[in-house]
């Protein structure tokens, strides 16, 4: 007689891989429907439905599938956004994220078929050839706006001011700025920095319309260049690198050493970077977040102490490296002091 066979191990986390993408599809669909934008007060279906022009009986459904991942609330058959959703999701303000979150989703989304043929044929012509485009960097820069003010910039400003050099700091620079929240926050935290904001000119022209909205004109300059064939000034005391150097590739020693003769004596370089930890396995959101780039033949991630390494040949007298938990998972932050 056939026997029921012993298990080891329970395999519901197993089974709860397959409910992951869904959950995602469930979050992306009610941003595309406008769900959380009208769910800042507590709203029965039938309203919902009425007012977005929907099924009254899918409403229901969907309602309750969102309050399962509880990124909205019920409570007596009416539903309600959950506090983040009601601050990032319910209006169109300076930390709405929705179109944001859209745009992530283009990026990180693969199907298991399309996995499938870059893992047996490797990437060949499906190489990611949208990061060409400069209006696709433009997009993202505008799209990164928000991103930053609603926590990342203000993480930037913490972390700049800690530092036990901050008060002498004269003159910064925030490489590859993006839309340049967090170089201007930090210089709008400072009672006498100026500060200096670089990136590709189709960028710089993004965080020109930032320093101009928050009239930090006077304080802040933008530079537009290639800063891993071209020149980005000197004579800094700090520079700023959040999630960038992982475009230099292989000539990040380069790049970094071209960083440590731009500063001034007893200067400090702060990079804000993914770190791959785990033998690359870990943390799961810079692993899974650059998996479309690096099977299409454009590896985005660095692995921890890379960035510490090259700032150690590159001349620096000491570097201290650290991870940060942020909204967008653990980053890895690496400072590094150049000799008096």
């Amino acid at each position: 007689m056939k026997k029921i066979p012993e298990v080891k191990d329970d395999f519901g986390e197993l089974y709860g891989k397959l409910l992951t993408n869904q959950e995602t599809d469930l979050f992306i669909a009610a941003i595309k429907l406008g769900i959380f934008q009208e769910l800042s007060d507590w709203k029965s279906p039938e309203d919902l439905a009425e007012r977005l022009h929907l099924n009254q009986k899918n409403t229901a459904v969907f309602l309750n599938s969102l309050a399962s991942l509880d990124v909205i609330e019920k409570k007596g058959g009416l539903f309600r956004n959950s506090p983040a959703a009601a601050e990032f999701l319910a209006e169109n303000n300076d930390v709405y994220l929705g179109d944001f979150f859209l745009s992530c989703y283009r990026w990180y989304s693969m199907s298991p078929d399309d996995i499938c043929d870059l893992v047996r044929d490797g990437p060949g012509e499906r190489c990611v050839s949208d990061l060409e485009s400069e209006e696709t960097w433009r997009e993202q820069a505008r799209l990164s706006v928000n991103y930053q003010r609603a926590g990342m910039a203000q993480l930037a400003v913490r972390l700049v001011s800690s530092l036990p050099e901050y008060p002498s700091f004269r003159r910064m620079l925030d490489l590859g700025c993006g839309p340049g929240l967090c170089g201007t926050s930090i210089a709008m935290s400072h009672p006498s920095m100026k500060a200096v904001l670089f990136d590709r000119p189709t960028v710089a022209g993004v965080a020109e319309e930032v320093v101009e909205e928050y009239g930090m004109g006077d304080s802040v300059a933008v530079l537009g260049g290639d800063y891993i064939d071209g020149p980005i000034g000197g004579e800094y005391d700090p520079v700023w690198a959040s999630m960038t150097l992982n475009f230099a590739g292989d000539r990040l020693k380069e790049v970094i050493k071209k960083i440590h003769d731009s500063l001034n004596p007893g200067g400090v370089f702060v990079s804000f970077s993914d770190g791959k930890t785990n033998e690359g396995t870990k943390p799961k959101e810079m692993v899974i977040g650059t998996l479309m780039f690096a099977l299409s033949g454009d590896d985005m991630g660095l692995n921890e102490g890379v960035i510490a390494g090259a700032m150690i040949e590159a001349g620096f007298a000491s570097v201290q490296s650290r991870t940060v938990m942020t909204p967008i998972g653990e980053v890895m932050v690496d400072i590094a002091r150049k000799r008096p």
